[in-house]
């Protein structure tokens, strides 16, 4: 929640590089190496607007904490490789920004927030082999997603994975309901029968 930058809204212009912004002269020099949309990539001249989370392979246990949600510029979250548990918190869907979300190999339980599927930026997603269940949420930047993005939660099911979600609306064939309007008619013959006689 002490996280100010990553709390703000980005800068108009987006120019501004990490250190002091008031010294003409200052250059920023280091960089960083981070994972972003399932990419390795080394990053010069961090952009104060550039605002991603990569704490993957660090052995983090707990929750992942709601407040999470609170950092409004982040456009990149990776935590996977880690020991997180529980739920993937449903602020997430408050990140508006977000482009990449990488929770994968951890033990994180429940359902798949449906708010994510509503990210407009969101084009990374991975939440492979963790204990997730239920449907996957069908949104425009879900359903683009490959297979192997969900792949390893023995519990997801529907669309992109091969596994049908029972309980859904949609009727799973056609033919129960060719039999029951055969039914019907046998029903409506024994009707004219009785009528009949």
């Amino acid at each position: 929640m002490n996280w100010e930058a990553s709390s703000l809204q980005m800068n108009e212009d987006g120019r501004i590089y990490m250190g002091d912004y008031n010294h003409p002269n200052f250059i920023y020099d280091d960089t960083i190496d981070l994972q972003y949309k399932g990419l390795f990539m080394e990053q010069g001249k961090v952009l104060t607007s550039y605002a991603t989370i990569d704490f993957s392979g660090n052995k983090l246990e707990g929750q992942i904490p709601e407040s999470i949600g609170l950092l409004k510029a982040l456009i990149a979250l990776n935590l996977s490789n880690n020991a997180f548990t529980g739920h993937i918190p449903l602020s997430l869907a408050n990140v508006t920004e977000l482009e990449s979300i990488d929770l994968s190999r951890n033990q994180l339980s429940g359902n798949i927030p449906k708010g994510l599927g509503s990210l407009s930026f969101l084009a990374y997603v991975s939440l492979a082999h963790n204990q997730l269940t239920g449907e996957i949420p069908q949104g425009t930047q879900i359903t683009g997603q490959s297979k192997s993005s969900f792949e390893g939660n023995a519990g997801l099911c529907g669309f992109p994975l091969e596994e049908i979600c029972f309980g859904s609306n949609a009727p799973l064939t056609q033919e129960p309901e060719e039999e029951d309007e055969e039914e019907e008619e046998k029903v409506l013959s024994w009707k004219a029968v009785v009528i009949a006689l």
